[in-house]
């Protein structure tokens, strides 16, 4: 049996993944506390914007015609850990009423009964962290696969304000209860914005259990929102100490260290954080950023172009900072369309005012 994808061949298992919109962890976004761990190379290369897009076809066997087979899979975290909550599988298809079943909790699912024809699988995690997974599986006869789903992240927007992130490694922890909920209890005074009741919680969360990856995180943000640098990079070190493949804290760490105006250090973990997930548009962002900040002019505007490429309008603020880009250049007609471009996008931006400043003294 081999299983077909329109990317790329894959066989004995597919691997499905959905793509993220972006993220934007300066100063703390709030939506951006569920973001990803890269899952390697297969995972990251299958990226895409929409909600629940088709991503792959699977056949599935049956023996004979007239035949029933079963659909049997395993659904796993970003990182390949295997989850360790019940997830929701619902099988759909033309002329039969929707079947949903839920996994183990190991992520297991079986559907028996499934008659020769095209089926569409959809897996959503109840956690609200992911993104729901759609699979189309063709039943035909031949040998019986064996469907790998692999869970991504919701991603956040992709401005310079509101960032909160949070990595998938929590869930790979076995987070005793009393620390959860400290953590949820501060994860909704985050978003109240309630910022030094979220700190309070956060840290009971970490004296109850220190490698609580998320709490780590998150603790770190809301310095971040404080503008208070060296306790949020603390913070950020912490996790990535616990994880070092976790993606966000090591982004968020780029931050507080581009504030401190510390770019050499915070490339470094930009580059790092490529290395884990090269499809993510902050770290692009950021690595552009921090070039700037040392001079590296071409290297800055080759990370923005890649983070407005990878990233979309969600990542429009990167327009700005190609306009400066091109100022240190001498190259005014493509600063002026940058700048143009930023407004038009985020004209109540927090680069808005100066943008405009920009553009007048360009035009003269």
């Amino acid at each position: 049996m081999t299983t077909r994808s329109s990317a790329f061949p894959i066989s004995l298992a597919v691997l499905i993944t959905l793509g993220v919109a972006g993220s934007k962890p300066v100063h703390g976004c709030e939506q951006c506390e569920k973001q990803h761990l890269a899952a390697g190379a297969i995972r990251r290369s299958a990226r895409s914007s929409f909600v629940a897009p088709l991503a792959r076809v699977a056949f599935i066997a049956l023996g004979s015609p007239g035949q029933r087979g079963t659909i049997a899979g395993q659904v796993v975290l970003p990182s390949g850990h295997q989850v360790n909550t019940r997830i929701k599988v619902t099988l759909s298809g033309f002329r039969i009423p929707s079947l949903t079943v839920y996994t183990d909790n190991k992520g297991r699912f079986s559907i028996p009964g499934v008659s020769d024809g095209t089926f569409t699988l959809e897996v959503q995690a109840e956690s609200g962290l992911y993104e729901p997974v759609t699979q189309e599986v063709r039943v035909i006869y031949g040998a019986h696969p064996m469907l790998v789903i692999t869970l991504r992240e919701k991603p956040g927007p992709a401005t310079k304000s509101n960032n909160n992130v949070i990595s998938t490694a929590e869930l790979d922890q076995q987070v005793p209860d009393p620390a959860r909920k400290e953590y949820e209890k501060g994860s909704q005074a985050s978003g109240k914005g309630k910022i030094e009741d979220a700190i309070e919680r956060f840290r009971k969360a970490i004296a109850i259990y220190p490698n609580y990856l998320m709490a780590r995180n998150n603790l770190g943000v809301q310095y971040l929102k404080l503008g208070r640098w060296p306790e949020a990079s603390e913070q950020f070190e912490a996790a990535i100490a616990i994880n070092p493949k976790a993606l966000n804290p090591r982004q968020n760490l780029a931050i507080a260290l581009i504030e401190q105006k510390k770019y050499v250090d915070a490339i470094e973990h930009l580059d790092q954080a490529i290395s884990i997930d090269s499809s993510s548009p902050t770290a692009h962002l950021y690595l552009g950023i921090a070039s700037l900040g040392i001079g590296e002019i071409d290297q800055a505007e080759r990370e923005l172009s890649t983070a407005l490429s990878i990233g979309g309008t969600e990542f429009s603020n990167a327009h700005f900072y190609l306009a400066l880009a091109y100022i240190k250049k001498g190259e005014r007609d493509p600063a002026i369309r940058a700048l143009k471009a930023y407004l038009e996008k985020l004209p109540n931006g927090e680069k808005a005012p100066r943008a405009r400043d920009l553009l007048e003294k360009l035009k003269q």
